[in-house]
């Protein structure tokens, strides 16, 4: 189960030496969780291991604080998927479905941490990710490396980037292989085509 869905614009942060915070994963996802613009647009690219080229999509991330998540694609075709506590609603041609997280526990687990960082809760995603964080508050790269057996038989990494507060892109590696790219930008800005 793929839920995609991470985004967005947040507060940069501080402007002074002397008063700039400790730079840190806390203090990334403070940034993250401090966002004022919720909904962003992305691109996304899809590698599954039985397909010669990529599968391509765009449309729109929105977050509603302080669990509603919703990826709405509009190309190649238009689709819906809504988390809503533990609720989670699929629309495709016409079709719904829907699935209770909590008969799901690997997805319910996804789901938590996908919150979790949009949030800034790293106390729930310390229980089942080891988070890594590398290069500075300008240019700096987030992994959440699953430390839970059951979602490192899903997942092997999440890789999240981006420049002061801003979310940029979004890597899913999973176990068997496959990787989607989610590349994300503001509303107001249109991602380029894939």
């Amino acid at each position: 189960m793929r839920l995609l869905i991470l985004f967005l614009l947040s507060l940069p942060f501080g402007a002074h030496a002397a008063d700039a915070p400790v730079w840190n994963a806390q203090s990334v996802l403070h940034a993250i969780a401090s966002t004022q613009v919720q909904t962003v647009q992305f691109s996304e690219e899809k590698f599954l291991g039985v397909l010669d080229t990529p599968l391509l999509s765009q449309g729109v991330l929105t977050f509603r604080p302080p669990d509603g998540l919703e990826k709405h694609t509009t190309a190649p075709q238009d689709e819906l998927m809504t988390l809503q506590g533990q609720a989670l609603t699929y629309t495709r041609q016409g079709k719904t479905y829907q699935l209770d997280l909590t008969e799901h526990p690997e997805a319910a687990a996804y789901a938590v941490g996908i919150r979790a960082l949009l949030t800034g809760d790293i106390a729930v995603l310390q229980r089942s990710y080891l988070l890594q964080l590398s290069g500075d508050a300008a240019h700096w790269s987030l992994q959440l490396l699953p430390t839970d057996p059951r979602l490192l038989s899903l997942i092997k990494a999440i890789s999240v980037t981006g420049s002061g507060g801003y979310l940029h892109l979004i890597e899913y590696d999973q176990a068997d292989g496959d990787r989607s790219v989610m590349t994300l930008a503001p509303e107001s800005k249109a991602p380029a085509a894939p």
